[in-house]
């Protein structure tokens, strides 16, 4: 679709823009619908999966990254809606997939790597290069060493996407193949063989749909779990580890409200409130000591006054 905008300038939307356009409409009207009703005994489907989509994500940010990767949680959950709900509109007959082709998904795969580039910078700094050279590596081995971690790390940007795309086109091709068999096999001759051999054909093929329903899903989780990996190898480094910081710790409720809805905050953020608490002490401070003894302070019997 084309047209003259502000005269010479031309505005094209191409299928790869409708579909997008297409997948955000159907993620948002999800959404809305997920937040009809309230109370957890008139909860809906669509909110049922939703909170399971979103608690999901969730715990693969925090398994991956740690509590400082969920800074970033909106992001990632963001990204795996949209790939999910645009590999599931690609499986509708006569639709598209858009990210079975390669120009937007090394497209997505280039813009996470140099997102990923330029928040390792910004903590690092030049330390960031430290990423190139394996520790424990002799001296002589650093400059075939970097040159290898260089093309890997940059092959990252093609595997990645090339991943994506590769799977659903082979996904796609498949289905077209057996639909055009089963199609064949129908109409080619009407003997009473192929007339009692008819269901076979059918059934497989919706066997293989429903794989294909699987590996849309599966896609869209590999993709964002290796971006979570990038993400951590970028902000970690070698020898770091994902700390709570109290910047973090301060932006991260604000972060995961915006995310969801209060209920689905709540036992998050009790959860690192209980993990930031820290042990009781064993013995009581000296202007807290009474005639009592140290009962209720010690966290042992053998202590116990």
């Amino acid at each position: 679709m084309e047209g003259a905008v502000l005269g010479s300038v031309q505005l094209g939307l191409s299928n790869i823009g409708f579909y997008l356009l297409v997948g955000l409409s159907l993620i948002l009207t999800l959404n809305l619908f997920s937040t009809i009703g309230e109370g957890v005994a008139r909860r809906n489907t669509w909110q049922l999966a939703m909170e399971s989509l979103f608690g999901f994500v969730l715990n693969l940010v925090k398994s991956q990254i740690g509590t400082v990767g969920q800074l970033f949680f909106p992001s990632f959950y963001s990204l795996f809606l949209f790939i999910l709900f645009s590999n599931l509109i690609g499986l509708v007959p006569y639709s598209f997939a858009p990210f079975a082709q390669m120009a937007l998904s090394i497209g997505f795969s280039c813009t996470i790597l140099l997102g990923v580039t330029i928040l390792g910078f910004i903590k690092h700094g030049v330390n960031f290069f430290s990423l190139f050279v394996p520790s424990g590596c002799p001296l002589f081995l650093v400059p075939f060493l970097v040159l290898i971690e260089t093309v890997s790390y940059l092959a990252r940007a093609l595997s990645l996407g090339l991943r994506l795309g590769a799977n659903l086109i082979s996904g796609h091709i498949l289905l077209k193949v057996l639909s055009s068999l089963t199609w064949t096999f129908f109409f080619s001759s009407g003997s009473l063989i192929s007339v009692l051999l008819a269901p076979l054909p059918i059934l497989f093929l919706i066997a293989i749909f429903a794989l294909e329903l699987g590996v849309a899903f599966l896609q869209a989780y590999v993709f964002v779990l290796l971006s979570m990996n990038y993400l951590n190898d970028a902000l970690c480094l070698h020898s770091e580890s994902s700390q709570n910081s109290p910047v973090v710790e301060k932006a991260l409720p604000m972060v995961l409200f915006t995310a969801s809805n209060a209920r689905l905050v709540t036992p998050v953020l009790s959860q690192i409130r209980h993990y930031r608490r820290p042990d009781p002490p064993l013995y009581p401070p000296p202007n807290t000591r009474t005639a009592r003894g140290y009962s209720g302070y010690c966290s042992r019997g053998s202590l116990h006054k």
